[in-house]
């Protein structure tokens, strides 16, 4: 780990060009005598290039000393109310969105531009247009070529980054607040105006494949992509991998980025948010000046469909050829995003596996097991349907012993062994004392506010959540443990080296086996 043995053989290798030269390190430390601190300090220290700062306490301060009793350990002080920040609101004529919260402790501000433009909106048969449109827009506009564009931001101090998640598309940056106005005008032609040359297009397709092939080496992208399958259907718009795959985006065009655009990408379906060194006015000012003229319109509306996932109770194989670890994924259906008993999920997840290390998974699967050296569980909700699963990387030769032990923590969340008070205690307190976190950063902001703008929910979510998380009763979180932890739904995902995994899950007889190809495609052997 970091600061262990292979940490300093690695530290070793490049410079001195010898791993095993820490030898020598340590001897300069067994060497060192009092007297040769001393001319050290004397050498370093004791000159007149230093600056020497003293720090005064107030009376009162000395006081509280002079009474403290250090033979006790202080009381813990109460926990505060968190209370988010306003997040302030107004629309452009063209019917934009525009979001606003005040941060004036520096002089920065975070933009995020968010529009409806995720992947659950890709034309069938090429899955990863979303991703591209939204990766590849700022490498051309009408007036200003790829590295004009990258120069231009470069010299305000900042670079604009993208994504294509389910639901929505993302652009984003950080900027000085005296850079704003022109950084946002260039962003805001990337987004109005792209035009996909030909030859960046070619050059970062190309790049996406690349990519994608890398993923069909890599077991936690395999399990991460096939999952979704799983829960939601291989051709349902929740279950279709975001960036496509190299069947999918082999057939996308050029023209396929522009037209998808040209159809998506509206102000009516759009937001531009504003978190940081900045007032409602300015920002009005500032997105009327950048995007007031986008002629007003919507993106089409999405029909989701009904969900076909996959058989439950049956556990899917996809095999990986001397992989060094099997990551094992358990999979439940989970709820979407709007309903009442959200956060109450929430702590039963953070029992089971979302609560960091102290939860049942990696306490037994890496503290009492030593099966693995994380196991951790985590969710999806989206407006429609949700999806909750646990995963980790396991020894090979203990893959079949580590299965058992998922299921036999499913069935004891299930029931068996159900939540104490003192796990809903301390997940209570995880998360609510950890809230704050989530607003330390002005993007961290900007990017929960872009997520809950993208499902329609309304800003007080921000509030409600830690006020709900900390209220939540043993009754409730038991109700939402009986509601939503299924064994008789779950989808167990292996992917490792099945000819040394399979025998041994085939032995323990928990359902029917089935292997799946790197696309989740059946394997017909």
């Amino acid at each position: 780990g970091l600061g262990g043995k292979a940490h300093l053989l690695g530290h070793y290798n490049p410079s001195p060009g010898d791993p095993g030269k820490f030898h020598a390190d340590v001897q300069r430390y067994r060497s060192a005598t009092a007297a040769s601190i001393k001319e050290a300090v004397s050498k370093y220290l004791d000159t007149r290039n230093r600056v020497l700062l003293r720090f005064h306490p107030e009376v009162s301060a000395r006081a509280a000393a002079d009474t403290l009793d250090r033979t006790k350990a202080p009381a813990i002080a109460a926990d505060r109310r968190f209370v988010t920040p306003e997040v302030k609101s107004a629309k452009l004529d063209n019917g934009m969105t525009v979001y606003v919260v005040e941060r004036h402790d520096l002089p920065k501000v975070a933009v995020s531009f968010a529009t409806k433009a995720g992947a659950i909106t890709d034309p069938a048969g090429k899955e990863g247009v979303a991703h591209l449109a939204t990766t590849t827009i700022d490498l051309g506009t009408k007036t200003r070529k790829a590295l004009e564009i990258e120069d231009a931001l470069g010299d305000l101090g900042t670079e604009v980054g993208g994504f294509a998640a389910r639901e929505y598309a993302s652009l984003n940056f950080e900027v000085l607040e005296r850079n704003l106005a022109p950084a946002l005008n260039i962003v805001a032609d990337v987004i109005r105006n792209p035009q996909y040359p030909a030859e960046e297009f070619d050059r970062e397709k190309k790049r996406h494949l690349d990519s994608l092939t890398q993923q069909n080496n890599n077991p936690n992208a395999i399990a991460s992509r096939v999952r979704a399958m799983l829960a939601f259907g291989v051709d349902h718009p929740y279950g279709r991998p975001v960036q496509g795959l190299p069947s999918t985006v082999s057939k996308i065009e050029r023209a396929d980025l522009a037209s998808y655009h040209q159809t998506y990408w509206k102000p009516g379906t759009s937001t531009v948010i504003f978190v940081g060194d900045i007032k409602m006015d300015q920002a009005l000012k500032l997105a009327g000046d950048a995007f007031g003229s986008w002629p007003a319109g919507s993106a089409p509306a999405v029909s989701i469909p009904a969900l076909r996932p996959a058989q439950p109770g049956r556990i899917y194989l996809v095999d990986r050829q001397d992989a060094a670890q099997t990551v094992v994924t358990q999979i439940l259906p989970g709820p979407k995003r709007q309903v009442d008993d959200f956060y109450t999920f929430r702590l039963v997840d953070a029992v089971w596996g979302g609560g960091g290390f102290g939860t049942r998974l990696n306490l037994n699967l890496r503290e009492n097991k030593g099966y693995s050296y994380a196991v951790f569980s985590n969710m999806a909700n989206y407006s429609d349907a949700g999806i909750w699963w646990a995963a980790g990387g396991v020894q090979t030769d203990k893959t079949k012993e580590s299965v058992v032990e998922f299921v036999n923590e499913m069935d004891n969340l299930a029931g068996k062994k159900p939540i104490t008070q003192a796990e809903l205690t301390v997940a209570q307190q995880g998360r609510v004392r950890g809230y704050s976190q989530q607003f330390e950063s002005l993007s961290r902001v900007s990017g929960q506010i872009a997520t809950l703008w993208s499902q329609d929910l309304p800003m007080t979510e921000l509030q409600r959540e830690v006020d709900a998380t900390g209220a939540a009763t043993m009754d409730q979180v038991m109700a939402a443990s009986k509601k939503y932890v299924t064994p008789d739904k779950v989808w167990l995902l292996l992917v490792g080296d099945l000819a040394k995994i399979e025998p041994g899950i085939r032995s323990l007889n928990l359902g029917d086996v089935v292997v799946l190809d790197v696309e989740g495609k059946p394997v017909t052997k």
